[in-house]
C-alpha cells in the first residue's frame, strides 16, 4: 500500500504530465524525467516510487477510439453544437475532465477522445437554445461493464453546459441500482452528497457536502431533485420548496424504471411546472440506461414495461423540447424486436429513429471479445465446469423450495482461489481497493439464502484453521482439510509465480491479515439497496463474496470484481450478456481474475459475442453507406439470433409467431438435434441417401479445402434434405421446412455446391455413392447430451470450423473476400467470420458434417444417447447486396418445453 505521502507523489506526476502533454503521452525518457525531478520534493522509499511508476504507465498507454453513428438524414436536425462552442462556457464539462485526469489518473488522450465523443453525441441532440419545439430519439450502445456510465456522465456534463435545463436519468428497476447511479453522478456531476442535501425539513439538518468534482469547483450547482436515500418524492420536493421555476441551474432526477414512480413524477412535472397548454417550456434531456430494459410485455404484470414505456412517452410529451437518449449494451434490445411491422416500429416514439452511436471501449476493457471472441486474449481467465457436477446441486429446471445441503466442488474451488487472491494482491500493494467476488447459479431469493448460509459456516471454519494453524509446518498444515485445499488451488494455479510468495510465507505471514475482512453479502430485492454499500469501505476497501441472481445480472457494478462463478441456464441473449458482470477492467489483476462457468455456458458466449460483432459491423459499414437507424432496426429484427428474444416476449401470449429472417450472406447450422433414437436415426437415413445421389446429380470438382465437393446440384435435392433432417426446436435460427420453402420460391437458388469437409479422425469412414464407397475423415466434435437435446460444445454453437465457407473458392477468391470485409470493417484484421466468404457470385453451399461424438478433451463418448457417429448439416447463402427473407414460424408450445420462461423475472420468490 502507498503512504499517503507517496499518494500525493503519484497525483502530482499525473497532474504534471497531463498538464505538459495534453495531446500525446510524453516518451519513456520524457516521463522519467518528469516523475524524477518531481521525486526530489517528497520523501519515499525506492519500492514506493517504483510501485508509483507502474500504475501511471498503466495509465498512460491506454488509448480509446472516437465511436461511429448513423443519423437520419432526411430529418431537418441541423448541426448545431461546433458554431457555438466559441460561446459556451464548458463549467460542468471542465471540471469533470479534471476530475478524471488529476483524480482518477485518466490520461489526457483518453479524455480528449471522450470530449469528441460527447460532443458528437450531443450535437445529435435537439438545440437547447432553439426558439421551436423538438423531440429527439437515438441509442448509445456500448458493451458491458465498459464504461457507458462515464460517457452518459460526460453528456450530462455537455448538456448542462449547452443549455439543458432539466436531466432525467432512468437508472434500472431495481433500487440498488438506482442508488448506484445516483452516488455516481453526486459525485461526477452534481458534485454534492445528495443524502446530505435533500430531505424531510425538521427531521434533520440539511448539509451541503461537496464531493468529487464540487471538491475541485462549486462556484455552480446542479438542483438535485432525488438522492441516494430517496427516489423521486413529492412530499421531500414541496418540504423544500423545489419546483422547476425556482432554480436557475439544471435540475437532476435520477429515478427507478417503476410506473408508479414515473407516473407520480410527469404528475408533479405537470402541476408544478406546466403551463397553461399542459407543456413546460425547458429543454429535457432523458437518459434511458438499460434501455432494452424498459420497453414492452414481458414483465410480470405490477412492473408490466408496456405501462413503463408508455410513461416515459407521457413525461417526454410534457416538455416542448425534449431529447431521449438509450443506453444499451445488448444488440439485440427489445426496441428493436418487438414491433410486429416495419411502420409499428418507426410509431414507436422511443425508437432511436434519429441516432445511433456505437461506443468503442478503451484498450485496457477486457470484454466478450477478450474472453470468448476468435482471439480470446483472456480465455485462459476462464475454468471450465463439470455440467454434470453442478445439476446434483442446482438442476436444470430448480424451484425456490430446493434445498441446499451442500455445494458444488468448484464452487468451494473458486472460493478458495479468491480467498488467496486477496492475499496476492495485499502482497502487490493494492490494499485499500475494493475485492469482489460473483456467485450466480439460481435466480431465486430463498435459494441465494440458503447458498450464503452454506458460504457462510464454510468461510469461517477457513479463517479458523488459517489463523490457528497457519503458522505450524507444512507437514502439519497438509494435514489440515481446508489448508489442505487452499495448498492444492494454490499449485494447480501457479500462484507462486503470480505473487513471488512461498506457499509458507503467504500462510503463515499474509492470509490470515488478507482473508479476516471477507464478509457475504446477498444481493437481492429483500436485501435492499444497502447490500452492497462500497462507499462505507472507502478507507481499507470492501472484501466480499456475492449471492445473487437478477440484482447481479443488470447494471450493477461489483468493484474490484476478483473472481466469479457463474451458472445460469439462460439463453437469452440480453440476459446473458446482462449477466456478464466480469467484463470490465482489471487494473494490476488482469492476470488473476478468473470465471468458472460451464462449456454450455461458454459456447453461448462466443455464439453470443460474434452475433453483436455482426450487429455492431453493421453500423460501421452502414455509416459508408449512409443508412439509417431505422435500416439498422429492420437488420437486427431480421436477425435469425432475434428469433430467441421474440419468443421470450411472445411466451405467455401466443402459441405461435412467424417472422421475416434474414438469410442473405448467413451460414445457418444444426448444432442443437434431439436425441431421441428414431428422429436420429432419420436424420441418418435422410443424410445418407443425399450422399448417395451426388454424383449422378452432379460432379465431383477439386478444391483447396480438405473435404470433397460437388457441384451443379440441383435445389430439389437440396429441399427434399432439409425438408427430412429434423433439428431441435429450440435452435431457433436453423429451420429446415422454413429454408427449404424459400428455396424452392427462390429462383437465385436452382444450383449448389455441396461441400463434406474433412477432419482430424485417423479412421477411414465410409459412405456409399452411386459410382462406388467415398472415403472421408470425420469431424472430432465434443458432445454433450441433456433433457433430450444433443449439443455440439466447443465451437460456439456451431458445427464447422470457422472459415470453411471458403470452401470452392479460389485463394484470388478468397483473397478478394478478406480485404473486401476489412475495408468495410477497419481494424478487423484477423476475424473473418464464415459470412464474408459468401460472396455474391458463388453458388449457394450445403456443408455435409460427419461427426465423431467425443466427451471432453477428446476421450470417448460415454453417454447411451449419443451415437459415435452424428450427421449435422449447414446452409450458405450468398450475399448479393440485396436483403432476402424466409419466413420462419416459432411454436411456442414446443419452444416452451425447452426454455425456463421465468428466468428473465426479478430474482423474487416467483414460481
Amino acid at each position: 500500500m502507498l503512504s499517503q505521502v507517496a499518494q500525493m507523489l503519484e497525483r502530482f506526476i499525473s497532474v504534471a504530465i497531463n498538464t505538459k502533454y495534453p495531446d500525446a503521452p510524453p516518451s519513456e525518457d520524457e516521463f522519467i524525467a518528469e516523475a524524477m525531478g518531481l521525486r526530489e520534493a517528497f520523501p519515499i522509499a525506492d519500492k514506493e516510487f517504483d510501485q508509483i511508476m507502474k500504475n501511471l504507465k498503466a495509465a498512460l498507454v491506454i488509448q480509446m477510439d472516437v465511436g461511429v453513428y448513423i443519423s437520419n438524414k432526411n430529418s431537418d436536425h441541423q448541426s448545431w453544437l461546433p458554431g457555438r462552442r466559441a460561446e459556451i462556457d464548458f463549467y460542468y464539462w471542465n471540471r469533470f475532465k479534471r476530475y478524471l485526469e488529476d483524480v482518477k489518473g485518466w490520461n489526457t488522450g483518453v479524455t480528449a477522445t471522450l470530449e469528441t465523443v460527447s460532443n458528437e453525441i450531443v450535437d445529435q441532440f435537439g438545440d437547447p437554445q432553439s426558439k421551436k419545439p423538438w423531440q429527439r430519439r437515438g441509442l448509445v450502445l456500448g458493451d458491458v461493464q465498459s464504461g457507458k456510465t462515464v460517457n452518459y456522465t460526460a453528456i450530462c456534463n455537455k448538456a448542462a453546459d449547452t443549455g439543458y435545463k432539466v436531466i432525467i436519468v432512468l437508472a434500472g428497476m431495481m433500487e440498488n441500482l438506482r442508488m448506484q447511479t445516483q452516488k455516481r453522478l453526486d459525485k461526477e456531476f452534481a458534485g454534492r452528497l445528495s443524502k446530505d442535501l435533500l430531505r424531510l425539513k425538521g427531521k434533520q439538518e440539511v448539509k451541503n457536502v461537496f464531493d468529487g468534482v464540487g471538491k475541485i469547483d462549486s462556484s455552480k450547482r446542479i438542483s438535485a431533485f432525488t438522492s441516494v436515500l430517496y427516489d423521486f418524492n413529492t412530499s421531500i420536493l414541496n418540504s423544500n420548496d423545489l419546483t422547476l421555476r425556482n432554480i436557475s441551474e439544471p435540475a437532476l432526477f435520477v429515478v427507478k424504471k417503476n410506473k408508479s414512480v414515473l407516473k407520480n413524477l410527469e404528475s408533479w412535472l405537470f402541476t408544478n411546472n406546466a403551463d397553461s397548454s399542459g407543456k413546460i417550456d425547458l429543454p429535457l434531456l432523458l437518459i434511458d440506461d438499460e434501455a432494452d430494459n424498459a420497453s414492452v410485455n414481458t414483465k410480470k404484470e405490477e412492473e408490466d414495461p408496456t405501462a413503463i414505456n408508455a410513461a416515459i412517452r407521457s413525461i417526454l410529451n410534457r416538455f416542448y423540447q425534449a431529447t431521449y437518449v438509450g443506453v444499451t449494451a445488448t444488440p439485440f434490445a427489445n426496441i428493436f424486436i418487438n414491433p410486429e411491422n416495419d411502420d409499428d416500429m418507426v410509431g414507436d416514439d422511443l425508437f432511436p429513429k434519429d441516432f445511433i452511436y456505437l461506443l468503442a471501449p478503451p484498450t485496457n476493457y477486457i470484454g466478450a471479445n477478450a474472453m470468448f471472441g476468435d482471439d480470446g486474449t483472456y480465455e485462459k481467465n476462464i475454468e471450465e465446469t463439470d455440467t454434470d457436477e453442478i445439476e446434483m446441486f442446482f438442476p436444470f429446471k430448480h424451484k425456490k423450495d430446493l434445498v441446499v445441503d451442500e455445494l458444488p466442488p468448484s464452487l468451494y474451488e473458486a472460493m478458495g482461489y479468491f480467498l488467496l487472491i486477496n492475499a496476492i494482491r495485499d502482497v502487490r500493494g493494492d490494499i485499500k481497493d475494493h475485492r469482489s467476488m460473483l456467485v450466480n447459479v439460481s435466480r431465486f431469493t430463498d435459494v441465494q439464502v440458503r447458498i450464503r448460509e452454506k458460504i457462510i459456516v464454510w468461510l469461517e471454519q477457513v479463517k479458523s484453521d488459517v489463523h490457528n494453524y497457519g503458522a505450524l509446518d507444512e507437514v502439519q498444515t497438509m494435514k489440515i482439510k481446508s489448508l489442505r485445499m487452499l495448498n492444492q488451488i494454490w499449485e494447480k494455479y501457479h500462484l507462486k509465480e503470480k505473487s513471488r510468495v512461498s506457499w509458507g510465507d503467504m500462510i503463515s505471514m499474509y492470509l490470515h491479515k488478507a482473508i479476516s475482512p471477507v464478509e457475504i453479502r446477498a444481493v437481492n430485492q429483500k436485501t435492499g439497496s444497502a447490500s452492497l454499500n462500497y462507499d462505507a469501505y472507502e478507507d481499507n476497501g470492501l472484501r466480499v463474496i456475492t449471492v445473487g441472481g437478477n440484482s447481479l445480472s443488470r447494471g450493477l457494478t461489483l468493484e474490484g470484481l476478483c473472481t466469479s462463478y457463474f451458472y445460469r441456464n439462460s439463453q437469452m441473449y440480453d440476459t446473458l450478456l446482462q449477466m456478464a458482470r466480469w467484463f470490465g477492467y482489471r487494473p494490476n489483476y488482469s492476470d488473476l481474475f478468473k470465471v468458472w462457468m460451464s462449456s454450455d455456458a461458454i459456447d453461448w458466449y462466443g455464439h453470443i459475442t460474434a452475433a453483436a460483432n455482426e450487429l455492431k459491423d453493421e453500423i460501421s459499414r452502414m455509416n459508408n453507406y449512409n443508412l439509417t437507424p431505422k435500416d439498422f432496426g429492420l437488420r437486427v429484427r431480421k436477425h435469425p439470433e432475434s428469433l430467441i428474444v421474440t419468443a421470450r416476449n411472445k411466451m405467455r401470449t401466443a402459441t405461435e409467431v412467424s417472422r421475416p429472417i434474414s438469410v442473405t450472406g448467413k451460414l445457418l447450422e444444426t448444432p442443437r438435434l434431439k436425441s431421441k433414437p428414431d428422429v436420429l436415426a432419420a436424420n441418418e437415413r435422410a443424410f445418407k441417401l443425399f450422399v448417395a445421389s451426388l454424383d449422378t446429380a452432379g460432379s465431383r470438382r477439386g478444391v483447396e479445402q480438405s473435404g470433397l465437393m460437388w457441384s451443379g446440384i440441383h435445389k430439389d435435392l437440396i429441399v427434399e434434405l432439409l425438408y427430412s433432417f429434423e433439428t431441435h426446436p429450440w435452435h431457433m435460427s436453423f429451420q429446415g421446412k422454413a429454408l427449404a420453402e424459400y428455396i424452392e420460391k427462390n429462383s437465385g437458388l436452382a444450383e449448389w455446391d455441396v461441400f463434406i469437409p474433412f477432419g482430424s479422425d485417423s479412421d477411414d469412414f465410409v459412405l456409399e455413392g452411386a459410382n462406388g464407397s467415398i472415403k472421408i475423415k470425420r469431424e472430432k466434435r465434443y458432445v454433450e447430451e441433456a433433457n433430450g437435446m444433443i449439443k455440439v460444445m466447443g465451437t460456439k454453437v456451431r458445427v464447422g470450423s470457422g472459415g470453411c465457407t471458403k470452401a470452392g473458392l479460389t485463394k484470388g477468391e478468397i483473397k478478394e473476400a478478406e480485404e473486401r470485409f476489412r475495408k468495410l470493417n477497419p481494424g478487423k484484421v484477423n476475424n473473418i467470420p464464415d459470412s464474408a466468404y459468401l460472396i455474391g457470385d458463388r453458388k449457394p453451399i450445403l456443408m455435409l458434417h460427419v461427426l465423431k461424438s467425443t466427451g471432453k478433451k477428446d476421450a470417448p463418448i460415454n453417454n447411451i444417447k449419443i451415437p459415435e457417429t452424428l450427421y449435422a448439416i449447414g446452409v450458405g447463402f450468398p450475399g448479393n447486396g440485396y436483403i432476402k427473407t424466409a419466413n420462419y414460424v416459432v411454436n411456442m408450445v414446443d419452444i416452451s418445453n425447452w426454455m425456463d420462461v421465468d428466468d428473465e423475472e426479478d430474482d423474487n420468490d416467483v414460481d
